[in-house]
């Protein structure tokens, strides 16, 4: 695993939760993972910018839908469960995911793959609630909470660290949080942006937690593929694809001066950037907005 990458992946079928020590490979036994992140404010009064720390935060809770039917009902867990809306799969948990079911998918169609799956009629209202709660939970801590979707939010600490915080401990208390509070599995990621943030706790995912430490981003993102970058519209990364570009290690070793000569200028450097973990997109809204309306949301 990557030295610069600290993770833990516990079961989660345990009855209860127990996080163990944050792991670092690269260090001796006995090494205390949770070090204390202090405050860069000073940094500028005396004419310095602050180092870039892994303050941007994302929570992701797979399968939102069917982690809420399983929450509410304890018979599901372990099972197939498709969470319905209309005549389409709403969502679907990972037993079901492993059969080919995914979100969007026709109810037919998930049938035929998955003959033994429980069915269930989406109930917005209460997903939305789920969704609340989560998000209570999160607005509690020091940062900055934006709901990208059902199931998945954004936390922004860069600026409400108190100094001598234990930033790892305080994200280990959150992810413990929202599964003794709500029943929900949840994935927690952290980097230095959006990108490298969302997809550390998707990789990990359905209970995973896992930190990017600064300067390790490209290592950590040689292996995913192209089509997890953020904001490079589909035609673009088919073109890659037809050159032979798969992974986005792949695409880092390409020059700038190429990608910008193949995409133009703006669209080279953001595909140059993203590949290293630099999101255009981590502007941060000056509203956030408020969870579900009781309507039916996007598929989880």
């Amino acid at each position: 695993m990557n030295a610069g990458v600290q993770r833990v992946c516990p079961s989660p079928l345990i009855a209860e939760p127990v996080l163990p020590a944050l792991i670092v490979p690269s260090k001796p036994p006995g090494h205390k993972a949770v070090r204390t992140w202090l405050s860069t404010d000073w940094l500028s009064f005396v004419g310095r910018s602050a180092p870039q720390l892994p303050y941007i935060v994302h929570v992701h809770v797979d399968a939102f839908y069917a982690s809420v039917e399983r929450a509410l009902n304890p018979r599901l867990r372990g099972k197939a469960v498709v969470v319905l809306s209309g005549s389409a799969v709403a969502s679907a948990s990972p037993e079901a995911q492993s059969r080919g079911v995914v979100p969007g998918m026709k109810i037919s169609a998930a049938r035929k793959l998955c003959s033994n799956a429980i069915f269930v009629s989406g109930e917005w209202s209460r997903y939305a609630e789920f969704a609340g709660r989560v998000r209570r939970i999160l607005a509690a801590y020091p940062a900055c909470v934006e709901m990208t979707a059902f199931g998945s939010f954004c936390l922004d600490f860069s600026r409400r660290v108190r100094p001598g915080t234990d930033f790892e401990a305080t994200l280990c208390r959150m992810h413990s949080q929202i599964l003794g509070q709500t029943g929900l599995y949840s994935s927690v990621g952290a980097g230095t942006s959006r990108l490298v943030a969302a997809l550390a706790a998707r990789h990990y995912r359905p209970y995973g937690f896992c930190i990017v430490q600064p300067g390790t981003e490209s290592e950590f993102l040689s292996p995913f593929a192209i089509e997890t970058l953020r904001g490079i519209p589909s035609t673009y990364v088919a073109a890659m694809s037809q050159s032979g570009i798969a992974t986005i290690g792949q695409l880092q070793r390409i020059p700038k001066p190429v990608l910008t000569a193949a995409f133009g200028a703006a669209m080279g450097n953001r595909i140059w950037e993203s590949a290293r973990g630099c999101d255009a997109r981590d502007d941060w809204p000056s509203s956030v907005p408020q969870t579900g309306n009781g309507k039916s949301p996007v598929p989880a």
